[in-house]
């Protein structure tokens, strides 16, 4: 009966929870006559940049998917915007039962959560090189949550060879260390993604790892099979003392030996990727007064 009750109560809380969650009635949400324009902004080997506006103010969803050549894909325009609400609803729910499952206070409905709303600018990335894409939007009902009007798709073809290669300067100071992605001027890089993590040498010889090369290289290839969510953009800064800030909770040691590996995600620096895909840099934590600055020049390679 215990158990009952407790289901019914969690079941009462999530429609509640749901109820408030609802689109804002006054917004204005056009569903006839709405044009979408894609402006590509920027196109790489690795990440495409692009700009959606509407001539109305509406709910489109926006998304890109490699092109099939043996299909039109105008002719199955239907098919397509429900296979693509599908699948983004199928996202959706995920993320609200998370939600609901925590009893966060707020929880979003679909049309907030998966849809844009007027003019927005989006990067794909992860995505490969030489390779062509539907870049594609199309005006949803978000009372229905069904397609309505037009597909507007526009086929890209990512470069061979990246924009613009990255690579990385990286710092350590007391507890905290520093990744500054740089161009091959030596500015900022603040659009292209990237990954990083830290590691001691310990753990990596007790997981069994041959190399730090191997471990890095496994990780980060998690990026394309979608299990790994560290995707990050621009200057990061983060304090190694075991909190964590929802992407790491490394904890600096005394004495300890780490290995950080940083790798861009502008293919075809890191698709597929290799031991000289990335930089990896060595150091000893000897404490808080520890101040190192690392340059390509410092990488250590794949191995010890």
């Amino acid at each position: 009966m215990k158990k009952i009750i407790k289901n019914t109560t969690l079941s009462f809380l999530a429609l509640m929870l749901f109820a408030f969650a609802s689109c804002d009635p006054e917004v204005e949400a056009h569903t006839k006559d709405v044009t979408i324009t894609i402006d590509v902004q920027q196109v790489s080997a690795g990440y495409i940049n692009v700009a959606f506006s509407t001539n109305k103010n509406a709910f489109y969803l926006m998304g890109i998917h490699p092109v099939r050549e043996e299909i039109d894909v105008q002719k199955v325009a239907k098919q397509f915007m429900l296979l693509a609400l599908d699948s983004a609803y199928v996202d959706y729910l995920y993320w609200r039962n998370l939600q609901l499952q925590q009893l966060t206070p707020f929880v979003a409905d679909f049309a907030s959560y998966a849809l844009q709303y007027g003019n927005t600018n989006h990067y794909f990335t992860l995505l490969h090189p030489a390779t062509d894409y539907w870049i594609y939007a199309f005006v949803v009902d978000p009372t229905t949550n069904k397609p309505a009007g037009t597909l507007f798709v526009q086929t890209i073809t990512t470069q061979s060879e990246s924009l613009m290669p990255m690579f990385f300067e990286y710092r350590v100071e007391g507890k905290w260390d520093y990744v500054y992605p740089k161009d091959t001027l030596g500015e900022i890089n603040s659009y292209t993604p990237w990954v990083g993590e830290t590691i001691d040498s310990l753990t990596l010889r007790q997981q069994g790892w041959e190399s730090p090369g191997d471990y890095f290289l496994s990780r980060f290839e998690d990026v394309y099979e979608g299990t790994y969510s560290r995707i990050l953009y621009g200057i990061y800064a983060h304090e190694n003392n075991g909190v964590g800030d929802g992407t790491s909770t490394t904890n600096f040691e005394f004495g300890k030996t780490y290995y950080t590996g940083l790798a861009s995600l502008d293919a075809p620096l890191s698709f597929p990727l290799d031991t000289n895909a990335y930089d990896i840099y060595r150091f000893t934590w000897m404490g808080d007064s520890t101040d190192l600055y690392f340059t390509p020049a410092d990488c250590v390679g794949g191995g010890w």
